[in-house]
C-alpha cells in the first residue's frame, strides 16, 4: 500500500507544480523538457544497469520506451489545445477516466480476476472521478473539437496501457531504471525539438525559475512513473486495482491540496466525489 500511496503523492506533486507554474509564470514547454532531462537524470544515478549503447540496444523493451516517451509529448500537447478548444471540465475528465483502458487491457489480456466487490469498487471510482472533477461551465464543446478529448482519452489510457505491458512483459525482474532513464531521455529530445518547431529561444530553459520549477517537476514525474511501475511488481494488487486507486487517489488529493493551498472552491458534488474516492480506494484495498 506505501508504493501506491508514494505514486499517488509523487502524482499529485506533478500537478501542483503546474499550478504553480501559473504563480510564478513559468513557461511550461521549457519547464516539460527541464523536467525530463531531470527525470532522465535521476534515472542516470540511481541505476545500477550498464549504460552502453549495447546493453540498451539488447533491451526487449527498448521500442516500447521509444514510443511511450514520444507519446509523453503528444499527450501534453493534446491536454493544451484540449483545455484551450474544448474546456478544462471535459479535458481534466477525459485525463483522469482514462485509467479504464489500462484496466480492462489487464482484465482481458492478462486474465486477471474481477470479483463483485471489485467491481462495486470500480463503478464507484468512475463514479467519483467524474464528480469530484465536475465544474459547471457556460462553455459548450463544439462538435468539431470533440476529438481533443476523445484522443486525450484514448492517448493516456494507451501510455498507462504500454507501461503495465512493459512492467508485466519485460521489467518483473528488475531493469525499471534503466526503462525510465531511456523513457525520459526520449521524451527530452521530443521535448528540445517542439521547442525548435515554435521558435521558443533555448536560452528560456536556463532561466533561473524555468530550471528550479523543471527539475521539481521532473522530480515528480520521475517518482510518480517509479513508484507506479514498483506498486504494479511489488504492492500485492492486482494492476486493475492499482490503476483506480491511484488515479483517484489523485484526484481527491488534488482537489483538497487546491482547496487548502490555493483557496479553490469546491461544490458539494465535488465533496461527495471525494468522499466517493475514499471509500472506493478502501473496498479496492480489501
Amino acid at each position: 500500500m506505501l508504493l501506491v500511496i508514494l505514486a499517488i503523492l509523487s502524482s499529485t506533486g506533478i500537478l501542483i507544480c503546474f499550478k504553480s507554474f501559473e504563480k510564478f509564470k513559468i513557461e511550461i514547454l521549457p519547464a516539460i523538457v527541464i523536467n525530463y532531462i531531470t527525470a532522465g537524470f535521476l534515472g542516470y544515478i540511481l541505476s545500477d544497469d550498464s549504460i552502453s549503447l549495447q546493453h540498451l540496444f539488447e533491451q526487449e523493451w527498448l521500442g516500447f520506451s521509444l514510443l511511450i516517451g514520444i507519446l509523453f509529448i503528444i499527450v501534453f500537447f493534446i491536454i493544451g489545445k484540449s483545455a484551450q478548444k474544448a474546456g478544462i471540465t471535459i479535458t481534466s475528465l477525459a485525463s483522469k477516466m482514462s485509467f479504464i483502458i489500462p484496466i480492462m487491457f489487464s482484465i482481458l489480456y492478462f486474465k486477471e480476476s474481477v470479483n463483485s466487490i471489485m467491481l462495486i469498487g470500480f463503478t464507484m471510482a468512475i463514479v467519483s472521478i467524474i464528480l469530484a472533477v465536475y465544474k459547471p461551465s457556460n462553455q459548450s464543446t463544439k462538435v468539431k473539437h470533440v476529438w481533443l478529448p476523445i484522443s486525450l482519452f484514448l492517448g493516456a489510457g494507451l501510455v498507462d496501457t504500454l507501461v503495465k505491458y512493459s512492467q508485466e512483459t519485460f521489467l518483473t525482474e528488475g531493469g525499471s531504471l534503466l526503462f525510465s532513464l531511456v523513457l525520459f531521455t526520449i521524451a527530452a529530445v521530443a521535448g528540445m525539438i517542439s521547442l525548435y518547431i515554435k521558435n521558443k529561444s533555448l536560452i528560456e530553459l536556463i532561466k533561473p525559475k524555468t530550471v528550479i520549477g523543471g527539475s521539481l517537476l521532473g522530480i515528480f514525474n520521475f517518482g510518480s512513473l517509479y513508484y507506479l511501475i514498483a506498486s504494479l511488481n511489488s504492492s500485492g494488487f492486482n494492476s486493475s486495482i492499482v490503476f483506480s486507486m491511484v488515479n483517484i487517489g489523485i484526484v481527491a488529493l488534488s482537489l483538497i491540496f487546491g482547496l487548502f493551498l490555493y483557496k479553490e472552491k469546491i461544490s458539494k458534488l465535488n465533496y461527495l466525489g471525494i468522499i466517493l474516492a475514499f471509500i472506493a480506494m478502501i473496498i479496492l484495498a480489501q
